[in-house]
């Protein structure tokens, strides 16, 4: 996959669906936050194991390498942490998830060159 493509992917789809996830507890009736729960434990739960195992390295939409992966247990973490918001109905769970989807620019532009 050229450079191109991979950075339009990540910047025009990656990021703006991880930033209108981290909007929903802003918006989601309180009894809909435990189902947005499923989706972001689910996500940390994968996440954590790839960090944890150190798998998955060679990622074909990252051009082979997987420049991401010594942050995994971070996005990993912050999306445990909105778990735990969205389980006990908290909307405070916005806060992690849109930390991670800021740090994702972030760190798509400090360490991989944008």
């Amino acid at each position: 996959m050229e450079t191109t493509t991979r950075t339009v992917l990540f910047l025009g789809i990656c990021i703006p669906l991880r930033l209108a996830v981290a909007y929903l507890p802003r918006i989601l009736p309180t009894a809909y936050l435990r189902y947005l729960a499923m989706l972001t434990g689910v996500m940390a739960c994968g996440t954590l194991y790839l960090a944890l195992t150190n798998t998955r390295l060679h990622a074909t939409e990252g051009g082979g390498v997987t420049w991401w992966a010594p942050y995994r247990l971070t996005h990993g973490m912050l999306l445990l942490a909105a778990t735990v918001y969205l389980m006990k109905q908290d909307r405070t769970a916005y806060l992690p998830l849109l930390i991670d989807a800021l740090l994702g620019v972030l760190l798509f532009f400090a360490v991989r060159g944008g």
